[in-house]
């Protein structure tokens, strides 16, 4: 932890090392590529503490509880990413911490992920396994662990978690099929013992309490006749002295944050004039009052604070990150710290449980941030540390909101970047798509199009049709189905560039993750000509492979939808269009890739080879869809940049 010393930080103004455009790229891919020294930081109860992930090595992962006063660190956990990790720890009393472990095995051949959870001291000490338990008598795989959905403040001892609950009947010596489903159990962090607090509800997703610690919303999967989610929801409640589930209308869109401070209405995100907007509704009635609604974007998120998740404000995206708070202390406050931290975003991650201590997190789109506490009643704002150690005092590239005109006349959002230094003028130019396809890019850093701005090129990143964010009519039939769309934004984003003058024709390539991948290879398909180099990481591109990869899961009738079906699906599908590539091509792929099956990648790689095209394919042995691995990442940006290198000249 920096600065052991606590106390009112003083303002200075560093000595900026510049980093220069066309850095020597492996020491760049080594800043870059390096995992956040500081992450999924979190302020204990009483605020006092903090517990955040820092790197044990390029794979493996540390999680330290720091007293803020002293700087005294101690070790909670350690995990080496071989087949299962530690992915958050989070607190649960002041001396106790919940930690959620993911991880994979093979099933038949297929990648499965699987999680359990644990609490243990904060110092390290006494770890318990809670949640769900394999059961030796039944045929069930515990596949997932659970989750807490109340750390139940005024308990000193439990927590509640809903789990999954295998109820065995028995006659006699005959046991019955397990009646499996999700229910809630009261568990003991410390002893690792519970009791059945709601018992199994057959296609539950998630129960929610009212902040008292009472159980009384749950939300039930619609699922067809082979148990195959339909992507419908129904949604139950309990009035506050009744047992009995009362049905309650949302649209299947809606997601439910919790309750209010009352116990008698929810919080939820639903559209509202095509436009996700926050609604608050009135339970017994059912009477619904919009809080706060966008006439150009969707509602992103509630922020919840305190011993009982009070709601104070609303986020929402346009151009920038915005909070709306409904709380005037906390909206002073955040107004206050941004002239103390001028031109970075500040986002309030939690607070102590009596909402003195406040956690913040300040950066900008050249700032991966700083961790800072502020404690309200000494009026210290005291510094942890910065995210990225590694590229403290560099100076990096700005990213700038652009509007870019689609052929037919649609503006498309996004954002430009270029090298720090250079003028926006007949510059090599990467386009990079998000993945998603039901995302959306937004101002702030992002340590890919900063590691290509630092070797040089200006980077491009349009919000397309078919991204989320800018509501239903925007989102369209999403970048699958509406792919021609999308991938004509993407391509008329480039032909925008070089028209501008930003982007020198003959140094135009497009790199992207996920379905940002899909939409590099796709791009070319459909405009061969127009680039130079193509890079694909993680990426779909085989519709109809993809849709029979996921058949065996529950999500299976869902991917179906999304993607679609018949002839179209292998005129959309890169890999059966490889013959109309032209651009060489660079693949990366993780082998246990859960998101996006790693055949995707090697059947494009085969499809490239068969027609003769230019192709290189990395495969990352027991890496996951986001390559977590600092090795991984720092020899694929190293990759990249020799690849961009070779074919932009």
């Amino acid at each position: 932890m920096k600065n052991k010393s606590f106390s009112t930080i003083t303002f200075l103004l560093p000595l900026l090392l510049p980093f220069h455009a066309n850095a020597d790229m492996p020491d760049a891919a080594r800043l870059f590529g390096a995992r956040e020294s500081m992450e999924a930081v979190s302020l204990s109860p009483l605020g006092d503490y903090v517990v955040y992930k820092t790197p044990a090595s390029s794979r493996g992962t540390h999680f330290i509880a720091a007293h803020i006063a002293t700087g005294k660190q101690n070790l909670v956990t350690t995990s080496s990413f071989e087949h299962a990790r530690v992915s958050d720890c989070e607190w649960a009393k002041n001396d106790r911490l919940t930690c959620l472990v993911e991880g994979e095995q093979r099933l038949a051949g297929t990648p499965i992920g699987f999680s359990r959870m644990f609490a243990v001291g904060r110092d390290g000490s006494n770890p318990k396994i809670i949640g769900t338990q394999s059961n030796e008598r039944t045929i069930e795989i515990n596949q997932f662990s659970g989750g807490i959905i109340d750390m139940l403040p005024d308990d000193k001892e439990n927590v509640l978690m809903q789990v999954p609950i295998l109820e065995e009947q028995s006659t006699g010596t005959r046991l019955i099929a397990p009646d499996s489903g999700i229910g809630v159990k009261r568990v003991n962090i410390y002893k690792g013992a519970s009791t059945i607090e709601e018992r199994a509800g057959e296609n539950v997703s998630r129960y929610i309490t009212d902040g008292d610690g009472h159980v009384r919303y749950r939300i039930v999967r619609v699922v067809d006749r082979n148990q195959n989610y339909t992507g419908k929801r129904n949604h139950w409640y309990r009035s506050r002295d009744d047992r009995k589930w009362k049905p309650i209308s949302l649209s299947d869109d809606a997601y439910v944050y919790g309750f209010d401070e009352s116990g008698d209405s929810i919080y939820v995100t639903e559209p509202v004039n095509g436009r996700d907007a926050l609604v608050k509704i009135t339970l017994d009635s059912g009477a619904k009052q919009t809080v706060f609604a966008h006439d150009r974007v969707d509602v992103a998120g509630l922020a919840q604070i305190g011993k009982r998740k009070r709601p104070v404000g609303v986020y929402y995206f346009d151009e920038y990150q915005h909070i709306e708070y409904f709380d005037p202390a906390l909206k002073a406050l955040t107004n206050s710290l941004s002239k103390v931290l001028p031109g970075k975003t500040i986002t309030i991650l939690n607070t102590s449980w009596d909402e003195n201590r406040i956690l913040l997190l300040a950066n900008a789109d050249d700032d991966p941030g700083k961790y800072y506490v502020f404690d309200r009643k000494s009026r210290e704002l005291m510094l942890i540390s910065g995210a990225r150690d590694q590229l403290e005092g560099k100076t990096l590239a700005k990213s700038k909101p652009v509007n870019i005109p689609a052929a037919d006349g649609t503006r498309i959002p996004g954002y430009l970047m270029v090298p720090p230094g250079m003028e926006a003028k007949g510059l090599p130019l990467v386009v990079m798509p998000h993945g998603g396809p039901s995302s959306r890019d937004t101002w702030g850093f992002d340590w890919l199009p900063q590691y290509l701005a630092a070797i040089g090129y200006a980077v491009l990143q349009p919000n397309y049709r078919g991204s989320w964010g800018y509501g239903d009519e925007w989102l369209g039939e999403n970048g699958f189905q509406g792919w021609r769309q999308a991938i004509g934004d993407i391509n008329d984003s480039a032909r925008w560039a070089v028209a501008s003058g930003i982007a020198d024709p003959q140094r135009l390539a497009i790199v992207g993750w996920s379905y940002g991948g899909y939409a590099a290879l796709q791009s070319n398909v459909v405009d061969p000509a127009l680039y130079k180099a193509a890079v694909a990481i993680a990426p779909v591109t085989d519709f109809a492979q993809h849709v029979s990869d996921n058949r065996n899961f529950v999500t299976g009738r869902l991917v179906r939808n999304l993607v679609g079906s018949g002839p179209e699906l292998n005129t959309a599908s890169p890999a059966k269009n490889a013959a109309a590539i032209r651009a060489p091509v660079l693949l990366f792929h993780g082998s246990i890739d859960l998101n996006t099956n790693v055949n995707q990648s090697r059947s494009m790689a085969r499809e490239l080879r068969k027609e003769g095209k230019s192709v290189d394919y990395v495969e990352y042995d027991g890496l996951q869809h986001s390559l977590i691995d600092s090795d991984a990442r720092i020899d694929m940006l190293t990759r990249i940049g020799a690849f961009l290198k070779a074919n932009m000249r």
